[in-house]
């Protein structure tokens, strides 16, 4: 048996007697069936104002919500389900899923945002602990962060610049004050819990909710009718976030342990059933019109390749707002924590159904995920259609194009993977973890320009996650993997970071078009050297050094360990 096809045989808390071809088939063979059971189609999809609450303001410009358990039938043919919520003040009854809450924010109208804990002070048994990676125990506690936020790493909500986190015992205390002030570019944000060694299970458990915000009145993306470039809004503007999630026959989402002695972390988190806003393979009625979708992958680990029926479609915006320019895309090639602004035209569809398909993602793309194909089901009315108007140009976006650094405004950063399929098993970036004592490597002056170089030593993509700044995506060049191992220092967490472009057996290749605006994830592939370009801006107002994270989004990744401190000093 192959190193590869061990890991993934170790990874996913398998009996011997299971199949390699389903990954995520577990001991527990009764509870791992559920997704054949259940029917498709026969669920609305959640939307803003009809399943998902729209938050309430509790004062000006301020939103308290509770972090509290709440149960939801996700399916007609499953029982209740138990999920982590968000609650605005309303007491969530307008949530139908298990992703149920939405903030609207205008750019330039900063929010002061608290974040309650109520509940349970320790985590029930459905949700698996593993203790070795978090200095807190079974105790719950949590920290949101605003992933997309241009903010202090105080209010960014990181366990950098925040390591005691919220909870029962802790220090801080049960309730965060974050100030958001949303003076950045429009976009598509989300929060979710931060949880050190936990964040995995926190947003596994339903801790996840939408964050868009808008131009104000005059602007180019006001989510207004009336918006310069003449996109969909109200009704036709609907956010798509979609999660791969297993279930028990009691209706509770499953969570897998490793067989591993002594471990219970697994490497990765695949569903068996597909959840879009929070319910099971939903549908959606439509007209025979244009649509704008906000798309994200909140999946724990799943990379997606989202079709839509041959419907015409466009990409015009990502992570860091609107492109310039509209780019069209037959597909969504999507890794978690990845969103997507996209245009879709059902006029040339009246009367057809039409099936959201994911398929396993195209070469370069590694994952280890199984298949699962069905997302959802789009109904287009047979009504008279209306003729879309798609705009040559966007006002107001941007396309990524920040000036070089000199050379010495470079860093390398390996990705690593060591000790696969012992107890120790982790991974790390240059080497080091983010438990790990050694100091930040990555130390930028505000508003420098700087490359970051992801050199992925690993057999799998990650996407890479920087907190605080959108990025440009310079490219990506192959590179010789064992050479640099050998040139490269080593210890026990893997390789450190040295110049790669000795080892390049390419060039660098320029990105593809839907990554030609800013971004704050990108995918970092196997055998390939993934450069990004950032300005390390800091908010207005910040005088002080401040302590930021970058991780894998893959939760189960940055839970163990591949997750490191940045800090940037004004």
């Amino acid at each position: 048996m192959s190193d590869l096809t061990r890991r993934r045989f170790m990874q996913y808390g398998m009996s011997a007697g299971v199949a390699l071809a389903t990954p995520w088939a577990l001991t527990r063979t009764a509870s791992a069936a559920m997704g054949g059971k259940l029917a498709k189609y026969v669920t609305p999809l959640p939307v803003p104002g009809n399943g998902i609450v729209v938050a309430t303001p509790s004062g000006a410009n301020a939103y308290a919500f509770t972090l509290k358990e709440i149960t939801r039938q996700l399916h007609p043919q499953l029982p209740p389900t138990p999920v982590w919520a968000y609650d605005d003040g309303g007491g969530l009854g307008g949530q139908t899923g298990s992703f149920g809450m939405a903030i609207a924010a205008r750019r330039g109208t900063p929010l002061d945002i608290s974040y309650t804990h109520a509940l349970p002070n320790v985590y029930p048994t459905r949700i698996p602990v593993d203790t070795r990676l978090t200095p807190f125990g079974t105790e719950v506690r949590f920290m949101t962060h605003l992933h997309g936020g241009l903010v202090s790493g105080a209010d960014d909500g990181n366990p950098a610049a925040t390591p005691d986190l919220y909870g029962p015992t802790s220090p801080l205390g049960l309730t965060q004050h974050a100030h958001y002030a949303n003076d950045q570019a429009a976009t598509l944000a989300w929060f979710h819990d931060h949880g050190l060694g936990t964040t995995r299970l926190n947003v596994f458990a339903g801790l996840a909710a939408a964050y868009l915000i808008y131009d104000p009145p005059g602007g180019d993306d006001t989510g207004d009718a009336n918006n310069t470039n003449g996109l969909p809004s109200g009704a036709f503007e609907i956010p798509l976030v979609v999660q791969d999630r297993q279930f028990n026959p009691d209706g509770t989402f499953l969570y897998p342990t490793s067989l591993i002695p002594g471990v219970t972390w697994v490497g990765e988190y695949f569903g068996d059933v597909m959840l879009v806003n929070g319910v099971v393979w939903p549908f959606l009625n439509v007209q025979p019109r244009l649509y704008r979708f906000r798309v994200l992958n909140g999946c724990n680990a799943r990379i997606l390749d989202l079709n839509v029926g041959g419907a015409p479609m466009w990409q015009i915006g990502a992570e860091g707002g609107m492109f310039d320019a509209p780019v069209p895309v037959k597909a969504l090639v999507m890794a978690p924590g990845e969103r997507a602004d996209v245009l879709i035209d059902f006029s040339r569809m009246p009367g057809r159904t039409v099936a959201v398909k994911n398929t396993n993602p195209p070469s370069p793309v590694v994952t280890p995920a199984p298949t699962l194909a069905p997302v959802m089901q789009i109904n287009v009315a047979a009504a008279t259609p209306v003729a879309p108007a798609i705009p040559a140009t966007l006002h107001g976006g941007r396309a990524a194009n920040l000036p070089a650094p000199p050379a010495d405004k470079r860093r390398f950063i390996t990705l690593n993977e060591v000790n696969i399929n012992l107890p120790n098993w982790r991974l790390t970036l240059n080497g080091s973890g983010f438990m790990d004592p050694d100091p930040p490597t990555e130390t930028p002056t505000a508003g420098d320009i700087e490359d970051w170089y992801y050199i992925n030593l690993t057999g799998d993509t990650h996407p890479m996650h920087t907190h605080l700044v959108t990025f440009q995506v310079v490219g990506r060049a192959p590179f010789n993997t064992a050479a640099y191992m050998a040139a490269a220092p080593s210890g026990p967490g893997g390789f450190g970071g040295i110049d790669p472009t000795p080892f390049l057996t390419g060039p660098i290749v320029p990105t593809d078009p839907t990554e030609r605006g800013f971004k704050d994830t990108v995918k970092a592939n196997p055998g390939e050297v993934t450069v990004i370009r950032s300005k390390f801006d800091l908010p207005a107002g910040v005088t002080t050094q401040q302590k930021y994270v970058h991780h894998c989004h893959i939760v189960e990744h940055e839970d163990n360990d591949m997750m490191r401190t940045f800090t940037v000093t004004p």
